[in-house]
C-alpha cells in the first residue's frame, strides 16, 4: 500500500521554537481533511536517514512533544540523531477546527489521519519509520495496525505511553452517569478539557461519544461497522514496547498489559515506569513523558530501543 504519489503535501513554512528550527506543512487526507505536521530541524544540520512520528493524545498539540520553549522528547530524538516528524490529529492545534468540528471521530482519525501521515512522511523521506504515540494517540495507532489502515512494511517498530481501553474512567461505568455525560457533551459540541486542566485542546463531541461508547458498561472497542479493533492484534508483528505508568489511575498498566498481551510480535517488551522496576518514582500519565527524570532516565532508554532496531 503506497498512495504516497497522490498525497497533497505543502511547501514547508518555516518556525522557531525556542530556538529550535522547524518545518510546517499541511497535507490532505483521503476524506479531505487539512492535517499540520512538523518537522525539527537538527540542529547539527545533518537529518538523519530514520524517521520517527510523534502522536499526541487528547487534548494535546505537537507541543507536548515539543513545548515553546524548544523542549521535549521531540527535541531530544533530533539531538540523538533522528529525524522527527508531529503531526496533529484533525481539530488538534495548527490543523484547522473547521466547520464539523463536533463530529470529528476517533475512527477519522484512526481511519484517514493516520494513514495520510504515514504516506506523507514516506513521500519525503523513502525510509519506514518509527512510530511513538502518548495515550489515546498510541491507542488510535494500535486500532489502526489492528484494521490495516497502517502499512506494517512502513514500520520499524512502535512505542506507547499509557495506552489502553479498558480500565480507569470507572464512573463511565455507571449507566446514569455515562447517559447524563453523552448528552451533556452532544449539546456543548465538545468536552472544555481547559477548563479541567486536563491539556490545552477542547476535545470534539464526536471523539469523546466514542470513547465513551468504548469505555462504558459493556462497551466494546470497535468500529462503526461492529468489528472489534481487539481481533487483529495478533497480526501486528512488528516490534513494540509498551510502557505504562506505575502511578496512572487512568490508563493503568493492568490496561496496557491487556493490549500488550494480544499482540503478535515477537520482539515486543512490557515496561512499568515505577519505583518496583527501578526508576526514581512511581510516574504518572503525563510525567512519564515530559518530567524531568523522565527526561533523564526514560528518554534515554526509548533511545537505547530505538537504535537497537536500526
Amino acid at each position: 500500500m503506497d498512495t504516497s504519489q497522490n498525497r497533497k503535501i505543502s511547501e514547508p513554512t518555516h518556525r522557531l521554537l525556542g530556538g529550535v528550527a522547524v518545518e510546517l506543512r499541511h497535507i490532505d487526507t483521503d476524506d479531505d481533511t487539512r492535517l499540520a505536521i512538523s518537522r525539527i530541524k537538527p540542529r547539527g544540520g545533518q537529518l538523519s536517514s530514520i524517521p520517527v512520528i510523534l502522536v499526541h493524545g487528547s487534548y494535546a498539540t505537537r507541543n507536548f512533544w515539543i513545548s515553546s520553549k524548544g523542549v521535549g522528547l521531540g527535541v531530544y530524538l533530533s539531538d540523538h540523531g533522528f529525524d522527527v516528524w508531529i503531526p496533529e490529529l484533525r481539530g488538534h492545534g495548527l490543523s484547522p477546527k473547521g466547520d464539523c468540528f463536533s463530529k470529528i471521530t476517533a475512527q477519522d482519525q484512526i481511519r484517514f489521519d493516520l494513514p495520510a501521515i504515514q504516506e506523507a512522511v514516506y513521500a519525503k523521506t523513502g525510509s519506514a519509520a518509527f512510530w511513538i504515540g502518548h495515550s489515546f494517540g498510541g491507542l488510535f495507532m494500535i486500532a489502526a495496525l489492528s484494521a490495516g489502515w497502517l502499512n506494517q512494511d512502513m514500520i520499524r517498530g512502535i512505542i506507547t505511553f499509557g495506552s489502553q481501553i479498558s480500565f480507569g474512567d470507572g464512573y463511565l461505568k455507571i449507566p446514569p452517569v455515562a447517559w447524563a455525560l453523552s448528552a451533556l457533551i452532544k449539546v456543548m459540541g465538545n468536552f472544555p478539557a481547559p477548563k479541567f486542566g486536563l491539556g490545552p485542546e477542547i476535545e470534539p463531541a464526536g471523539t469523546i461519544l466514542e470513547t465513551i461508547r468504548w469505555k462504558k458498561l459493556f462497551g466494546k472497542w470497535i468500529d462503526s461497522e461492529g468489528t472489534s479493533y481487539w481481533d487483529g492484534l495478533n497480526r501486528i508483528k512488528i516490534p513494540v514496547l509498551t510502557y505504562a505508568a506505575a502511578k496512572d489511575k487512568n490508563d493503568p498498566p493492568v490496561g496496557c498489559r491487556k493490549i500488550h498481551k494480544r499482540l503478535g510480535s515477537i520482539d515486543k517488551m512490557f515496561m512499568v515506569l515505577g519505583k518496583d522496576t527501578g526508576f526514581s518514582k512511581d510516574y504518572d500519565h503525563a510525567g512519564m513523558v515530559v518530567s524531568r527524570e523522565a527526561r533523564e532516565e526514560v528518554w534515554p532508554d526509548l533511545v537505547g530501543w530505538l537504535k537497537d532496531r536500526i
